[in-house]
């Protein structure tokens, strides 16, 4: 792939114009990084009464748990008065939905067991599982290409 950078001051400092053949090799690829590296936040999280700020990267997983919002990382959880339906409109490719009340970072995905109940088991590389709901398979099974 051959790539030329061409400057345009009079274009808005957000605004990235690509001209490219329509079946140029990976472009979907170049179009999600960019859009990853444009929405690239951090996540407000308290812990102990102190507040942090999370990057994207850092986050396994977004969980409901007891009506609370938790954002847990691989050394931590924080929680957050964020709505999931929130936190979800500011993610990037790399998180996807699995239930109702749980998205997680596919980045972290160590395997995935498929259950006799139409369930997903999903392992994580910190040795952390979680399942995933019925109604999300198909999602899952395209997001990850299975």
């Amino acid at each position: 792939m051959e790539l030329d950078v061409i400057y345009d001051n009079y274009l808005p400092e957000s605004k990235i114009i690509m001209h490219c053949h329509e079946h140029a090799e990976q472009l979907p690829e170049i179009i999600a990084y960019i859009k990853q590296l444009s929405q690239n936040k951090l996540f407000p999280g308290k812990y102990n009464e102190a507040v942090y700020y999370i990057k994207h990267q850092d986050i396994i997983c977004f969980r409901i748990e007891n009506k609370i919002l938790t954002i847990i990382t691989s050394n931590c959880q924080y929680t957050t008065t964020q709505r999931l339906y929130e936190v979800k409109s500011q993610l990037n490719t790399q998180f996807l939905q699995i239930s109702k009340s749980e998205i997680i970072n596919i980045n972290y995905i160590d395997y995935l067991k498929l259950n006799k109940n139409g369930t997903i088991e999903i392992r994580f590389t910190n040795n952390a599982f979680t399942y995933s709901s019925r109604r999300y398979l198909s999602l899952i099974k395209e997001a990850l290409k299975l």
